[in-house]
């Protein structure tokens, strides 16, 4: 019977090192050139207006992002900034617009030193002076959404737009730097 006991416990080690084996070459290597399972990146956005090709405004914001492991699109970010403005909508009512900048974003790390990056990107502004007495302000808008392939520490252009009420140009810039943790 000890000798049938003996077999048994040699038979499970064996197979244990067996399945042992064979579950360490399934592990994924580590490839050093992909991005860590949670690197983080420093997302900078520059934009400025121009009016006859001369920058009359430029206007800077920034977010933190966090990224897994490459392909996975990061979940979307969002910055707002800027004011509500009340508008008149009918006899003693009042409608509230958000005017300002809003920004969304997400990240794709890729490796080789750059990042996909998708965002979208609204500016909106009062035109002209308001009047005191004016219920309903005239608004002005401009939107751009981009996905784009961008280097890393370089800031890079990914969209110009022409403001279609005037001469004005607005050119939206990133740049994207890997943040050490």
């Amino acid at each position: 019977m000890s000798k049938r006991i003996a077999v048994a416990v040699v038979l499970a080690l064996v197979l244990t090192g067996v399945c042992s084996l064979s579950w360490a070459a399934q592990e994924p290597t580590k490839d050093e050139s992909q991005p860590k399972s949670m690197d983080s990146y420093k997302v900078e956005f520059f934009v400025n207006e121009l009016a006859d090709g001369k920058k009359i405004n430029s206007r800077s914001y920034s977010m933190q992002i966090a990224a897994e492991v490459s392909p996975k699109w990061t979940d979307l970010k969002r910055l707002r900034v800027g004011s509500r403005v009340p508008i008149h909508v009918g006899a003693n009512q009042i409608q509230y617009e958000d005017v300002g900048m809003n920004i969304d974003c997400r990240l794709q790390p890729m490796g080789n030193n750059k990042v996909g990056i998708n965002t979208t990107w609204a500016y909106s502004s009062l035109a002209g002076e308001p009047a005191h007495d004016a219920a309903t302000p005239t608004i002005r808008n401009v939107r751009s959404e981009v996905t784009a392939v961008v280097p890393l520490d370089k800031p890079t252009v990914i969209s110009e737009v022409d403001d279609v009420a005037s001469t004005n140009r607005y050119v939206f810039e990133v740049k994207v730097t890997k943040v050490n943790p």
